[in-house]
């Protein structure tokens, strides 16, 4: 039987929290937004990556009200993601089609050779030693197999659910933002 919090809610209950985020650090509404509103995209990213992007944040946003939510802001996330590489990709010329560039796992290491995502702008591990920098793309590499493993996961219906989707948000937002250069101001 289906668990009485993910049953369809009645009209008189679409408002109210899910009560597991009280298990969960019993956050309020403005404390969710606050938490969530930090995850911008600068404005050079293209309009379709946003869309997705905000997407996912909005999703993120309703699962106050539906903790399993969780799992479909996070998979808006990855696809945000990877529509990201993809559009980066056809910008450069490169043919997604093609033997070289027809999989995620084949973009994100042609992200990361062509040096779209450097260590240095993910602002996890932005402010480590100058050793770190050392062990080329050491992150960018960690965090392309994690991004690809997680998302498949996630595309074949494995169940994730993590109260605070906050590390996932940075790293894919820090993953976007720099496969496209931000305005001058």
């Amino acid at each position: 039987m289906v668990d009485e919090n993910d049953a369809f809610k009645a009209l008189s209950a679409v408002l109210a929290r899910d009560e597991r985020w009280r298990f969960l650090g019993n956050r309020s509404i403005e404390q969710h937004h606050a938490q969530i509103s930090q995850y911008v995209l600068h404005e050079g990213v293209p309009d379709t990556v946003v869309q997705h992007f905000e997407i996912a944040r909005n999703t993120w946003l309703y699962a106050f009200f539906n903790y399993r939510l969780l799992q479909v802001a996070l998979m808006q996330a990855h696809v945000a993601g990877e529509e990201a590489i993809k559009v980066r990709a056809r910008l450069e010329g490169i043919n997604l089609k093609s033997q070289q560039a027809n999989t995620l796992e084949k973009l994100l290491k042609i992200a990361i050779d062509r040096c779209w995502l450097l260590d240095g702008n993910f602002t996890i591990v932005a402010d480590l030693t100058p050793s770190y920098a050392l062990r080329m793309q050491e992150y960018s590499q960690r965090l392309a197999d994690a991004f690809r493993s997680l998302r498949n996961s996630l595309a074949h219906g494995e169940v994730l659910l993590d109260p605070n989707l906050g590390w996932a948000f940075l790293a894919i937002r820090d993953l976007i933002n720099q496969l496209f250069p931000a305005p001058q101001t």
